[in-house]
């Protein structure tokens, strides 16, 4: 026999036997019961509460619905509250009892209705204090509604924050820690959406939801040097309507006139329900000029602590830099400015695209 079949014996005789091995070790008496145990033991160790290092600046995917969280100098804000929220935001480990605030792009249901459910998870977490909620017009009977629908005891309840001043430029300041600016734009009518732009140690994460039109979104992006984008989108070409969320075309193209070149998507309508879905998402998103676009699912990360944006997908191991064009070092935020958060590790040092018409940008649409 030549050396070359009996070198492919042996690898079939291998395979062979590691299939069979695998096919004895599920079958036996108890093989069920351990698969469940580990993956319990797996989930409730997600489950211990992370405080976010004071130096952090990151958005991540915490469901394939209506849900990120952001980490930004030590604190957390959860921005939409669709269904699965609190499941979500455990399974990726970042459920903890001080979250700052949730922040609401708009009043549709399928944005508000985990709300509930997240209140009550903070009150299991150790919450002592209600959750603050912002949002756009209308938002008193929202937080009415969802502490109904909760227990009555003071760490379950939501509460609507108190907002700051009207800006020239046309934000408004949601929340300001000294460190940490929220501001949002547009919404001020019953029914419109809000765009809400979080800055921190001269980067800023702008966030649209469903009801996000061009011209806030344009607005937010107005005056920033380092900033990407979390954008909720839709897609008429794929499902052969005006979708009910934002369609990406004319998102697309306000991002291309605020000189952001690249971004990230998680689609909302169609969702990534298959493989599919996918694959159609990805055709479309890299037929569109102008502005350089991926997709992101529950798990996904964007990291806003380096120079540029770096995306981590929640299927592969590395990361991808969203930008390709040197841009000027950003120092870190001094630990000391949150005391129950440590000081994390220094990203590398990535690069931005840079626009031939203004300073470096880069986006992420989830």
């Amino acid at each position: 026999m030549k050396p070359a079949r009996v070198i492919l014996l042996l690898l079939a005789m291998a395979a062979a036997a590691v299939a069979s091995g695998w096919w004895l070790l599920s079958s036996q008496p108890g093989a069920a019961i351990e698969a469940y145990r580990n993956e319990h033991l797996r989930l409730k160790a997600s489950e211990q509460q992370r405080l976010p290092p004071a130096d952090a600046f990151r958005a991540t995917a915490c469901a394939d619905t209506r849900c990120v969280v952001v980490e930004a100098g030590g604190l957390t804000f959860v921005f939409g509250a669709g269904s699965g929220a609190a499941e979500g935001i455990r399974r990726i480990g970042l459920m903890h009892a001080n979250i700052d605030g949730v922040l609401l792009p708009d009043l549709d249901v399928e944005t508000v209705e985990g709300l509930a459910t997240l209140a009550a998870a903070e009150g299991q977490a150790g919450r002592k204090d209600p959750l603050k909620v912002f949002g756009p017009s209308g938002l008193v009977p929202v937080v009415d509604g969802a502490n109904l629908t909760v227990s009555a005891t003071q760490q379950s309840r939501v509460v609507s924050g108190i907002e700051g001043v009207q800006e020239a430029g046309g934000g408004r300041i949601v929340f300001d820690s000294g460190v940490v600016t929220v501001r949002g734009f547009g919404g001020a009518e019953r029914g419109m959406g809000r765009v809400y732009r979080i800055d921190f140690d001269g980067r800023s994460l702008i966030l649209a939801g469903c009801s996000a039109v061009s011209r806030d979104l344009v607005s937010a992006a107005r005056e920033t040097q380092r900033a990407g984008v979390i954008v909720m989108a839709g897609a008429e070409r794929l499902i052969g309507r005006v979708p009910a969320c934002s369609d990406i075309a004319p998102l697309a193209k306000a991002l291309e006139q605020s000189r952001i070149l690249a971004g990230v998507v998680v689609p909302v309508e169609p969702p990534l329900a298959n493989d599919r879905a996918e694959s159609a998402w990805r055709e479309l998103l890299a037929s569109i000029r102008g502005v350089q676009l991926d997709l992101a699912r529950q798990g996904a990360t964007l990291d806003m602590s380096g120079e540029a944006p770096r995306f981590t997908s929640a299927t592969q191991k590395g990361t991808k830099t969203l930008a390709n064009v040197g841009a000027k070092a950003g120092g870190g935020s001094d630990p000391s400015q949150n005391p129950r958060a440590p000081r994390s590790p220094p990203s590398p040092a990535p690069c931005f695209f840079r626009s031939p018409r203004g300073p470096a940008r880069s986006i992420v649409a989830i």
